[in-house]
Parts: structure tokens; C-alpha cells; sequence
């Protein structure tokens, strides 16, 4: 039987073909990665450009795929006010905590902390305007329904990586 076709994003840029790195599409998603935060996102500026030239792609399948979130890129380039933090966590500690250095040795951290020590991001976003109630409704829809099974290495749940439309 043959293989239904597939729709391609193809981004050309002077005749040839651009397709986004999972590791960076994961570090733009998230902050976390091994590879995008060591070797291609280093400074504000890195951040910034990436997030300029992939933004619109990400943000949207982030939207459909994770209701009540922003991509963490959205915080670290600026477009939305950083989380504060309500209380300083036990020095020991397993949270996500990213330094990014700007221009001239100054730089900012970067934070994900759980409820007790800062506010969660939906009602976050909630607060500043950035969610409407059919968002919300969604976001809660999608954390009653839990983490869809595996389906493959370019999947993040619902998501999936623009480096698995291509292979």
C-alpha cells in the first residue's frame, strides 16, 4: 500500500533549503538542550536571531501542542516579562536555571521553578493578559489528558519537530 504524502515546511532562503535542528528547536521550545545552549545559543543576540528567523514556525505548533505555555525563547529574547521569582529554592536543588550572557558581562538567569517559588506560567500569562479563556480551557483539557504515548524520535508529545517532516 503506498505511503500517503506528507506535508513539507520547507523554508528557502537564496534557492536552497533550511531546515531547523531538533537540538536547537528543543532548546528554543524548552531552554534545555545539550548542543543548542552549549555551541549555537550563547548570547541574548544568538537567542534573538534564531527566535527572529524560526519564531513565527515554533510559536505556532508550541500553541496548538502545549495550550497555556510560550516557548522559553519568548523569555530569554524579551517579548515577554520574565517570571519573578517569589522565593529562593534550597541551594539543592534539581530546577532549571539558565545563565545568558548580553553584551559587555552582563547577562540574566533564567528560571523554571515549580508553584511554591514562582508563579505558574499559565497563570502567568493569565495575569499579563497573554491567555484567554479559550486557552485556558484548552491548557486544562491538555493536563487532564497526560502525556500522549511515544510516537518517535521527532515527537515531543504533540509536537513535533520540524526535522521530522523532512526524514
Amino acid at each position: 500500500m503506498p505511503r500517503a504524502t506528507a506535508k513539507i515546511r520547507k523554508r528557502y532562503v537564496e534557492g536552497q533549503t533550511e531546515v531547523l535542528c531538533s537540538e536547537l528547536e528543543e532548546s528554543l521550545l524548552f531552554g534545555k538542550g545539550i548542543l543548542g545552549t552549549a555551541l549555537e545559543l550563547r548570547t541574548v543576540e544568538d537567542w534573538q536571531r534564531l527566535w527572529h528567523r524560526w519564531g513565527k514556525v515554533i510559536l505556532a505548533k508550541a500553541l496548538k501542542a502545549f495550550p497555556g505555555t510560550r516557548p522559553f525563547a519568548m523569555y530569554v529574547t524579551g517579548e515577554i516579562a520574565e517570571r519573578p521569582v517569589l522565593a529562593e529554592p534550597p541551594l539543592v536543588n534539581g530546577f532549571f536555571k539558565l545563565w545568558v550572557p548580553g553584551r559587555n558581562g552582563t547577562g540574566r538567569w533564567h528560571h523554571c521553578y515549580p508553584e511554591p517559588f514562582q508563579q505558574s506560567e499559565p497563570h502567568y500569562l493569565h495575569d499579563i493578559g497573554l491567555i484567554d479563556d479559550c486557552e485556558w480551557k484548552r491548557h486544562r483539557d491538555w493536563q487532564r489528558r497526560g502525556n500522549p504515548p511515544y510516537r518517535g524520535p521527532y515527537h515531543l508529545g504533540d509536537y513535533v519537530l520540524e526535522r521530522g517532516l523532512y526524514e
